[in-house]
């Protein structure tokens, strides 16, 4: 199971996505691929944050079919193991005098709690967390 970090989805979403974050993708099965719940949420707010126009709403419309079609029932809610996950990497972050954000921290613990590997390509904020970390923009 590898759940994708926000970073990853919007890259999708571009024009032209990365070659390297498109074949690191085609590479894994897709019933490997997760979207954590709170990256659903972060990629709707920086939808809605967008002025209203055609721009907005063709994005808001490509990623209602990725949600559809692309992941359908592989979105994983934030559950009572994702909080207790949450809580204690966040705490060992702050004691090892790294903090990390909150919804970084939301999404580590989801991602600890199902014992899946993250892809992200912002490695570093996920250190020190015993998460298994993946760079599509780096690992092939």
């Amino acid at each position: 199971m590898i759940l994708l970090d926000t970073n990853v989805v919007s890259e999708l979403m571009r024009p032209r996505p990365d070659a390297r974050v498109a074949a690191f993708l085609a590479a894994r099965p897709l019933e490997e691929l997760f979207l954590p719940s709170l990256v659903v949420a972060e990629i709707r707010y920086g939808l809605a944050r967008l002025p209203d126009g055609q721009r907005r709403d063709g994005l808001e419309d490509l990623f209602g079919r990725l949600l559809r079609e692309g992941f359908g029932d592989r979105v994983l809610p934030f559950d009572a193991s994702g909080a207790t996950a949450y809580a204690r990497a966040r705490a060992a972050r702050e004691s090892a005098g790294r903090p990390i954000a909150l919804a970084d921290a939301l999404i580590a613990g989801l991602a600890l709690a199902h014992g899946a590997a993250l892809a992200t390509r912002n490695v570093a904020d996920f250190e020190l967390l015993g998460l298994t970390l993946l760079n599509p923009w780096e690992d092939p």
